[in-house]
């Protein structure tokens, strides 16, 4: 029996993934930590990390992801940050103005719906956010000085129109994300 290793996610725009990869070189400018940032077309709003399931899963999942009601809606970019916190990054973010609430949403929803499956739940709470970069070794940075930067970053407001399930493929020069099912947003 085959394993792939799953998540749901609401894929990002087109325009935010090129504003990425324009603001690269400006984020990197200055910093001593060795930052492992995600690949533009990687960058993502993670709803459920599932993990490792049989590849005869997909149809129960797709099935019932169908089920789920989901209208498309704007968001807007809100302030870069960090997790856990600016004095001990590890991840770099940037969270969202508008549109966090319907990400929280269907994220919440999304987690019941496979609990009816028999997938474990989250048990923390969800904060809608894009991962841009992960600290892999930290330096005395100005970290609010890379906040600002990504708080900067010129995101146009965007319609989010569908979320997928994707499989994650791990290789020694990254993930690979491959969308297995796509789920469109109806008015």
């Amino acid at each position: 029996m085959q394993k792939i290793r799953t998540f749901i996610a609401h894929p990002v725009p087109e325009e935010w993934k090129n504003a990425f990869l324009e603001n690269a070189e400006e984020l990197n400018q200055n910093l001593q930590s060795k930052i492992a940032w995600v690949k533009p077309e990687n960058i993502h709003f993670t709803l459920k990390f599932i993990g490792e399931i049989s590849e005869e899963s997909v149809p129960q999942i797709d099935s019932a992801l169908k089920e789920i009601p989901f209208k498309p809606f704007e968001i807007s970019a809100g302030p870069g940050g960090f997790f856990p916190d600016p004095l001990n990054p590890r991840i770099i973010w940037i969270g969202l103005t508008n549109g966090s609430k319907e990400i929280c949403d269907n994220a919440i929803t999304i987690d019941n719906k496979l609990a009816e499956l028999g997938f474990e739940k989250n048990t923390k709470p969800y904060h809608a956010h894009l991962t841009l970069g992960r600290v892999k070794k930290r330096a005395k940075d100005n970290w609010a000085d890379l906040a600002e930067k990504i708080s900067r970053i010129p995101l146009p407001v965007c319609t989010v129109t569908e979320f997928a399930l994707y499989q994650s493929t791990l290789t020694p020069s990254g993930p690979i994300y491959t969308k297995l099912k796509a789920y469109k947003g109806r008015d």
